[in-house]
């Protein structure tokens, strides 16, 4: 990927494109650019989510250090069982 022109279009665009990659298609995440350093945050609901969010991380910016802080928030289970009537 060829960085954009204007540094401060690069967070959106690495968001966009992880947004729209098969592997990940995961919307609530952030993204910071900054010296070199790709931040990522956010909440997924597995650690094989996570670790591909760093995967394609590094391959759209591969000369970027990335740092994955993103939390791994397993489904809700519910919280009691429901009266059956």
């Amino acid at each position: 990927m060829t960085e954009p022109r204007r540094p401060d279009y690069l967070p959106e665009a690495i968001r966009e494109k992880l947004i729209h990659d098969p592997r990940v298609a995961e919307q609530d995440l952030r993204v910071e650019v900054r010296e070199h350093r790709v931040m990522v945050g956010g909440n997924v609901s597995s650690p094989q989510l996570k670790q591909r969010i760093t995967e394609v991380a590094k391959e759209l910016l591969p000369e970027y250090e990335v740092v994955n802080e993103v939390t791994v928030v397993p489904a809700a289970e519910p919280d009691g069982e429901e009266p059956v009537s």
